[in-house]
């Protein structure tokens, strides 16, 4: 009988040590916090259908080191969601913040425990102080946004969220969030009062649709030479005067980008194509947020774009080529 209530309290002891496994994880092995600010206003029509993002983040490509903190089981590091907000109340009911992980945008609403499992593994750690010498270093790449967490509904106007600042995510293990202190990395969101509602939308037209080059002679190709330049124009138009501009960014299709400014295609790399603003010739970067429509009050505002064809050798390879890029608009 001795013998069994023996196992019984070894059994009880373990299950109570699995319980309070945890990990610490940090930015560069020290840093416990960090804090983005939303530096532009946002305008948001509640017209606008759900899961639609209103706000991203820079890229974010960082180093962070975890470690088992106590006695552990196996266990994997996880990216936690909204940590401080369980019940998902803090945003209101109309904004709720997602990870865009390995190309995918992922919503706290559509992952189980607002989590993703990362590849960071952990053996078993039999220290009760923990197994900081087993800790792994690892790089994170990643963007995170504010999404429209409600369907479309009636115009309105105000403030989107009481909140100014909300924890977005935090890097811990499997059994939830380390009870202990300043032990996992967690990023603050600040300037949420810069989101607003407005009364109305806008809608763009672009004229003409495709740019078309032509046929294009390749004698006297040369790097870096402009070859021709197509006119074409963007129109915002909006059904109200509430004040408000837009913001665009433009993501490649079929295409890579070089230097920023170029779209280069992936069936022809001899060629690359930039957009320029008109009257200032400005170019106008991909894959980052550039001013669309200014600030303002006027319904229908049209913008002038050239784009330019250089070549990008001084052996071009013959044949077509073909590139685009999708538009994505922010209210501002």
């Amino acid at each position: 009988m001795k013998r069994i209530y023996q196992l019984i309290f070894l059994a009880l002891l373990l299950v109570l040590t699995q319980k309070s496994y945890a990990l610490a994880c940090k930015k560069d092995g020290t840093q416990a916090s960090d804090t983005v600010m939303i530096s532009t206003s946002i305008a948001v029509p509640n017209t606008l259908p759900k899961d639609t993002v209103l706000w991203r983040s820079d890229n974010y490509s960082i180093s962070v080191t975890c470690w088992q903190d106590r006695g552990a089981a196996s266990e994997n590091v996880y990216f936690y969601l909204s940590p401080r907000d369980t019940g998902l109340t803090q945003l209101g009911p109309d904004l709720e913040l997602g990870i865009h992980l390995n190309g995918t945008d992922l919503r706290c609403t559509q992952l189980e425990r607002c989590r993703v499992q990362l590849p960071i593994r952990f053996l078993p750690c039999y220290v009760g102080s923990g197994c900081k010498d087993q800790a792994q270093t690892f790089p994170l790449n990643f963007n995170f946004f504010l999404s429209k967490k409600s369907p479309p509904g009636p115009g309105k106007e105000g403030a989107l969220t009481g909140a100014a600042t909300y924890p977005a995510f935090q890097l811990d293990g499997a059994g939830g969030m380390n009870v202990s202190p300043d032990s996992n990395f967690v990023m603050v969101l600040a300037g949420l009062n810069r989101l607003r509602y407005i009364a109305c939308s806008s809608t763009l037209s672009i004229s003409p649709k495709t740019v078309d080059f032509g046929g294009i002679n390749t004698i006297g190709a040369q790097t870096n030479k402009v070859i021709k330049e197509v006119p074409f124009s963007i129109t915002a138009i909006k059904s109200c005067n509430s004040p408000y501009g837009l913001n665009a960014n433009l993501t490649p299709v079929a295409a890579t980008v070089a230097d920023g400014y170029t779209l280069v295609p992936n069936n022809n790399t001899s060629v690359g194509i930039s957009l320029l603003k008109q009257p200032s010739r400005t170019a106008i970067p991909f894959n980052k947020e550039f001013t669309l429509v200014e600030y303002g009050r006027d319904q229908m505002v049209v913008n002038n774009f050239l784009a330019q064809l250089k070549w990008r050798t001084n052996t071009p390879t013959l044949g077509k080529f073909n590139a685009g890029a999708s538009i994505d608009v922010f209210y501002k």
